[in-house]
């Protein structure tokens, strides 16, 4: 029995050898050993990520960077403010190009060149892509029975308000400072191609003053004039229908209220005046070829007239047979209320018949204006004198004066509505071109930031890993120094135990 019980304490001590034990004391002091040497290493290999990131960055040809945004209203879905399809290229179209070529006082033959190193790229918001791609899975997985809403779903698309703008110059022989005052004038001058393209139309303005009215006739003179008032008053009061805030503009002084009613003053006032004293002096450079004009613009406009009618009867017949949705509401009481709810498509056909209606009008009323200047003119046998064509022609001038002033009040006093109102908020550079050494280096230290951190987590693993093996080798060490101790001590006692055994039997 005694010699079973020695066995079963070796076997006992056996299994202890087996087993590692690591205390928290001793890893904590090998970490408080290495500390030093673990913030030595990470300093000098974040520095020298960071100094090799920035290095790379100031000595290498990297892209110049810029970022704009859209808010006008239609972005959303695509679309610029009169209603087209929105084209993100136009920040680099050859107009602007030219433009901040000029203002830079570069060369007009870098215009290629720039263009083909510019990229635009939008920039989608993390929630609207994780959401994109939320609905491509739930379509991708529905079943049969679901896929026509799943399909619903998968419709939903992002149309960018922000973008990027790199420019790469490097094929283009440029510096880096040339290629930032390029890109910074490209964005500046596409502000103002944004405003005249969105804003008040200038080449309407424009096509307004090229007309000589010296080449016509006198009463055609004053047509051309009556035209020019008449389509200025229609764009002056589809800005003025619009503006809720009854704008006056700081640099003219006039709201567009103001400016219809100077355009009206001149219509009734200067051009019905000279108007009256040509039918009845009839004044005239030729009078034959005015009578001939007389009667071609009645036959042109009796055709007009009936196109007009054909219009305006078709939108009729769409309109009476066009039924708005209705809705019933049940309730507790004997009778149930019926309403109709509003219909785009039966808003359009009103604005289309009074529209029609407007037209049909306006050309009554100038046939019957060209045949009574017609019959004046065949009434009357006498040509008038020189005197009275002296006097004309002086009124036509100071006329032409008082409509290009129009035209100037009206285009400045839009334009400065439509960028400090309408559209002041729908272009904005975000961030622009820089080539300041500071913005580098931190560039380059932010491009940085994601490879340290995985260099500087990759040390920390190592250093917390050479320090529990060192306080397991270490404890393992002084496991074993106990335990041969302890063993040692075993050995002697039972050698000192069998004599005594030996003495006991042969007694």
């Amino acid at each position: 029995m005694s010699e079973q019980n020695v066995n079963l304490i070796l076997k006992q001590e056996e299994k202890h050898e087996e087993e590692v034990v690591v205390s928290f004391s001793a890893i904590i002091r090998n970490l408080k050993r290495y500390l030093s040497v673990w913030l030595l290493v990470s300093v000098i290999v974040g520095g020298l990520i960071a100094g090799v990131s920035v290095f790379f960055r100031t000595t290498s040809i990297t892209p110049v960077r810029a970022i704009v945004s859209f808010t006008h209203e239609g972005i959303e879905k695509g679309k610029n403010p009169d209603g087209t399809d929105f084209d993100p290229n136009q920040l680099k179209s050859p107009d602007v190009i030219d433009e901040a070529l000029k203002a830079c006082n570069m060369e007009l033959d870098l215009l290629e060149p720039v263009r083909r190193g510019i990229e635009i790229e939008g920039i989608i918001p993390e929630n609207a892509y994780q959401r994109m791609n939320t609905y491509k899975n739930v379509y991708e997985n529905a079943s049969n029975g679901q896929l026509s809403a799943a399909q619903a779903m998968l419709d939903v698309s992002w149309v960018s308000t922000q973008y990027n703008v790199q420019f790469n110059y490097k094929d283009a022989g440029l510096s880096r400072s040339d290629a930032v005052q390029i890109l910074n004038a490209m964005l500046d001058a596409y502000r103002d191609y944004f405003f005249r393209k969105y804003g008040y139309n200038e080449a309407f303005g424009n096509n307004l003053g090229t007309m000589d009215y010296t080449d016509y006739d006198y009463a055609q003179a004053v047509d051309l004039f009556r035209t020019q008032l008449k389509s200025l008053s229609r764009y002056v009061s589809s800005i003025s229908a619009e503006d809720t805030s009854r704008f006056r503009s700081t640099e003219t002084g006039y709201t567009f209220a103001d400016l219809k009613d100077a355009i009206s003053s001149v219509q009734s006032l200067d051009l019905d005046l000279i108007s009256s004293y040509l039918n009845v002096n009839n004044v005239s450079k030729d009078k034959e070829r005015l009578q001939t004009y007389y009667e071609w613009r009645i036959e042109n406009l009796e055709l007009e007239r009936k196109t007009n009618k054909d219009t305006l009867a078709a939108v009729e017949a769409a309109f009476e047979a066009y039924e708005k949705d209705q809705v019933i509401v049940f309730s507790d009481s004997v009778a149930n209320t019926e309403t109709t709810v509003s219909s785009e498509e039966y808003d359009r056909l009103i604005n289309r018949r009074l529209s029609a209606q407007a037209d049909l009008s306006e050309t009554d009323q100038n046939i019957e204006y060209y045949k009574q200047r017609l019959a004046t003119l065949k009434k009357s046998n006498s040509t008038a004198s020189k005197s009275k064509s002296e006097r004309i022609e002086k009124d036509l001038a100071k006329l032409k004066t008082k409509v290009d002033n129009l035209i100037d009040m009206v285009n400045k006093t839009a334009d400065d509505y439509y960028r400090n109102v309408s559209l002041s908020d729908s272009y904005n550079i975000l961030v622009p071109a820089t080539s300041s050494v500071g913005t580098t280096i931190k560039s380059g230290i932010a491009k940085a930031v994601v490879p340290a951190i995985g260099v500087e987590v990759i040390i920390l693993m190592i250093y917390l890993s050479v320090s529990f093996v060192k306080a397991l080798v270490e404890e393992t060490r002084k496991r074993n120094q106990k335990q041969a101790v302890a063993h040692g001590s075993s050995v002697t006692d039972a050698a000192a135990a069998e004599p005594e055994k030996t003495n006991k039997k042969k007694s």
